[in-house]
């Protein structure tokens, strides 16, 4: 018969000694603080406003079109003026995260066996200003990426070299193929995977990231789609934007797209201390204005592979 493991107190066992009238005290104590981590980050251009102003403009300049060569008669002098695309993004959201440390107190609940001083524990505290901006900042991050494929090619892929309407693989050796198709899409000049109309262009190799989920990315040879990419496995490791588990991400939800596509503006990020020398603590704010977007001027793929996903998992869990 299975036992159930000790899960602990919340409160403070006060038990007196049986033969020693006092109370029992602390052995071992730890405070400790928790991490955030931010898988997706690289997948994410970055906009720093280091100066004035509240907007984020981003343009691009259409390649010229070739024009017959005439070397006869009087040239044509009028200007031809370069055709741009441009996007404003503003929607700069500021966010505060606030904690307050008592030294005093701190003392007080620390034991002789601690490890702690006053001090590492208010440094912890602040921390947590820092950790819960940065789990904000992912989830952010998480649902622009999650929702970018509103994009004009969201759902298609050069299928067999033909642009198709979207398509689902049905095993994972569909998926390979899928990935190396849009990959290339990506990487070749044309005029599909952006929000613009008949506009050719292309994405540098260092722009382009896939996302792409754990539990599907489990599922995949990692060698053979390093190989598909031709690219070393470490090359492989840098372009991957991996969802951790979570539910908020689509199930078999993978995107090959420019990193420009999706934008983080910074305005403002700083650490603010209020001192209250009559109660003896220290209100600390960390203040963050960020503006977290899709940009259509440049192109991302959507590859729904939730069949060939579910159909690999049930060779491998039965029910």
């Amino acid at each position: 018969m299975a036992s159930t493991p000790i899960q602990g107190s919340d409160n403070f066992p006060t038990t007196e000694n049986e033969f020693y009238t006092a109370v029992e005290t602390l052995a071992v104590q730890n405070i400790r603080e928790i991490k955030n981590t931010n898988r997706i980050e690289d997948g994410f251009f970055e906009y720093p406003v280091d100066g004035n102003g509240n907007i984020i403009e981003e343009a691009v300049i259409e390649m010229a079109a070739a024009k017959n060569f005439v070397n006869t008669g009087a040239p044509d002098l009028s200007p031809v003026d370069p055709k741009l695309h441009v996007k404003y993004f503003n929607n700069f959201v500021p966010k505060q995260f606030e904690a307050s440390t008592r030294k005093d107190d701190i003392r007080k609940i620390l034991s002789g066996v601690s490890k702690d001083s006053a001090e590492s524990i208010s440094a912890k505290i602040l921390s947590s200003l820092t950790e819960g901006e940065g789990n904000y900042d992912y989830e952010q991050m998480r649902d622009v990426l999650k929702d970018a494929s509103v994009g004009k090619d969201a759902g298609k892929i050069l299928w067999g070299g033909t642009e198709s309407a979207a398509v689902h693989p049905l095993n994972m050796e569909g998926v390979i193929y899928a990935l190396r198709d849009m990959y290339n899409a990506v990487k070749a000049t044309n005029t599909i995977g952006t929000g613009l109309t008949n506009v050719k262009q292309s994405c540098p190799t260092e722009d382009i990231r896939v996302a792409v989920s754990e539990d599907l990315l489990n599922m995949i040879d990692v060698t053979t789609l390093a190989n598909i990419f031709n690219l070393s496995k470490q090359e492989l490791f840098g372009k991957l934007v991996v969802i951790p588990k979570d539910s908020a991400w689509t199930a078999g939800r993978v995107m090959v797209y420019d990193r420009k596509a999706l934008g983080r503006g910074t305005r403002v990020y700083d650490y603010t201390q209020d001192i209250i020398g009559k109660g003896r603590y220290m209100n600390s704010y960390l203040t963050s204005e960020r503006a977290y977007f899709y940009n259509p001027l440049f192109k991302c793929f959507y590859l729904d592979c939730s069949v060939a996903e579910t159909a690999k998992l049930a060779t491998l869990i039965g029910a």
